[in-house]
């Protein structure tokens, strides 16, 4: 009789036992938290793409989800980390586009233009992250040194030192040429994604000459 009871006390209505329910509630509350912080990045990646990382704020950010006011701060501290937030899971996507181009590429011309045509469509494709790219380019460049942003030099120079062994590039400075590769492509998407149309063809392509050929093999106007 005693052991029934006992069991009993550890049961709840459900039938299921104390320990079950704890676990349920411990991951509701996981899955609250994880929605939570969807909501608040893609209200973030909303905001600042209309009205720019330096107008927007954490007010404008949370009025566009469900969320109490200090929800916030229960995910981010400011506006700056929930922007560098943003700009972190871009870079995840655009990194795994640029591993599955250049990964491809069978010659010297082909890694490179790969490499710029992933990079300026990830950023013309979506309106959104083409508007946050027209309002925000001069904050992202502030990130450049952040560790998700620095994933994309590092996979880069992972990738150049993998066609160099596979003889697809020449034996040439990596870091020199990333760097190179790097610069071209963020300083010339800021240009792209001012002009109206957006051309990402034209941009890869004027990237891919410049890169492979100098001034003498870039299309002439």
């Amino acid at each position: 009789m005693t052991e029934r009871r006992e069991e009993r006390r550890e049961m709840g209505g459900d039938g299921t036992t104390q320990a079950e329910q704890r676990s349920e509630r411990s991951g509701r509350r996981e899955q609250n938290k994880a929605e939570n912080r969807t909501a608040l990045l893609k209200a973030a990646r909303a905001v600042f793409a209309e009205m720019g990382y330096g107008a927007a704020s954490v007010r404008d950010i949370v009025r566009r989800t469900d969320l109490a006011s200090g929800t916030f701060y229960n995910y981010f501290k400011d506006k700056d980390e929930i922007f560098e937030a943003v700009v972190g899971e871009l870079t995840g996507i655009l990194l795994q586009r640029h591993r599955d181009g250049r990964g491809r590429a069978k010659s010297t011309e082909e890694f490179v233009r790969l490499h710029y045509a992933a990079y300026f469509n990830f950023l013309a494709e979506d309106p959104e992250l083409l508007a946050l790219g027209r309002s925000s380019f001069t904050a992202v460049r502030t990130l450049l040194d952040k560790p998700d942003v620095r994933a994309l030099a590092k996979a880069l120079n992972d990738d150049i030192r993998a066609a160099i062994s596979e003889g697809i590039l020449p034996n040439v400075d990596v870091s020199y040429l990333s760097a190179s590769m790097a610069g071209i492509a963020f300083e010339i998407s800021m240009v792209m994604v001012a002009r109206d149309p957006v051309d990402p063809d034209t941009a890869a392509e004027f990237a891919t000459r410049l890169m492979l050929g100098g001034l003498d093999k870039l299309p002439r106007r």
